[in-house]
């Protein structure tokens, strides 16, 4: 069973490789049960009503936890951005339902062309991604019942403005802790792109080589999650130290010979290899290893490899802290 359950979750980290995944299910089941509780005994809607106390919130806290989620700030605009643009969709099929079907249609394509506008704008354009999940919900109002009752509308908007209240200050409620996974788990994929084209480097394939910086700019981004953290330094120092070192190991690809005098590109691949299970899974790189790559960071034939080495023992020295102080 245990190896069962240990497979299923690899299956599920290689697909998540961030963690936004996880994370998002995680909150929205967290919001889920407490929103269900407090519909069950302190409000007395009909089943009807609890779609509108219920979905919209958790769509919003799904929102909230999409990729391109960087920071506490933008999971709290986007969340509230939603349920912001849900309620005006909500509002406006309710009362246009009664109408006939041509009513509905100039309404759904005005409501659709005001969000496009909406989010053309600086300000809003990191919610465009929101209008597809928006207009769906929005749309499914009329599936509910209660065309055209203003009592019925208010009802509704009143649904969601007390769960999406709740809701807000249940995300409040979650540690920074787990968002701080985000930027682990994007380190470990900037180590794990680095073991691989480094690999490639000493083997001289060089048809297979792909150095693109999608997973650095995922790491920088995840920074955000730990600014209010007391070692925010340490997380920048170490963002840092991944950046250079992945496009020091890219520079090398050109000047192989220079980098690689004694077998030095080959230890620091072979020396890679053995480090980078402790990135994929979050664990303190042995000592031994440490050892190592400060006795070749003063046996280096040159500074350009040297500088790697000195690179990865900060890289080394400041992932052991943070993961100390992030058990």
């Amino acid at each position: 069973m245990n190896s069962f359950l240990n497979a299923t979750y690899n299956q599920i980290k290689a697909y998540d490789v961030y963690a936004n995944g996880r994370i998002s299910v995680f909150v929205s089941l967290y919001v889920y049960i407490v929103l269900a509780i407090l519909n069950l005994f302190n409000f007395n809607f009909s089943i009807n009503q609890t779609f509108f106390f219920i979905v919209p919130v958790i769509s919003a806290v799904g929102a909230a936890h999409l990729p391109n989620i960087n920071s506490i700030v933008m999971r709290n605009r986007s969340y509230m951005v939603f349920l912001v643009f849900v309620s005006c969709g909500v509002c406006g099929f309710t009362l246009i339902e009664k109408y006939n079907t041509v009513a509905l249609l100039i309404f759904s394509f005005l409501f659709y062309l005001a969000l496009m506008n909406i989010t053309s704008f600086t300000t809003f354009a990191a919610f465009r991604g929101l209008i597809p999940p928006v207009f769906v919900l929005s749309f499914l109002t009329i599936l509910v019942g209660g065309a055209g009752q203003f009592y019925v509308m208010l009802n509704r908007m009143t649904s969601i403005v007390v769960a999406g209240i709740v809701g807000y200050y249940l995300l409040q409620l979650v540690p920074v802790y787990y968002y701080r996974k985000i930027w682990f788990s994007s380190v470990g994929v900037v180590i794990a792109r680095i073991v691989s084209q480094l690999h490639l480097v000493v083997v001289k394939n060089s048809e297979e080589m792909v150095f693109h910086g999608d997973c650095v700019n995922k790491m920088n981004a995840s920074l955000a999650f730990c600014q209010k953290s007391a070692e925010y330094s340490d997380y920048q120092a170490c963002t840092t130290s991944v950046y250079q070192f992945y496009f020091g190991v890219a520079f090398t690809y050109n000047h192989f010979s220079k980098y690689n005098r004694n077998g030095c590109l080959s230890n620091l691949c072979n020396l890679m290899h053995e480090i980078n299970p402790c990135f994929s899974k979050r664990t303190i790189i042995p000592e031994a290893l440490i050892q190592q790559i400060t006795m070749h960071q003063y046996t280096a034939p040159n500074n350009d490899i040297r500088q790697l080495w000195q690179l990865l023992l900060n890289i080394s020295t400041l992932w052991n802290k943070l993961c100390i102080l992030n058990r």
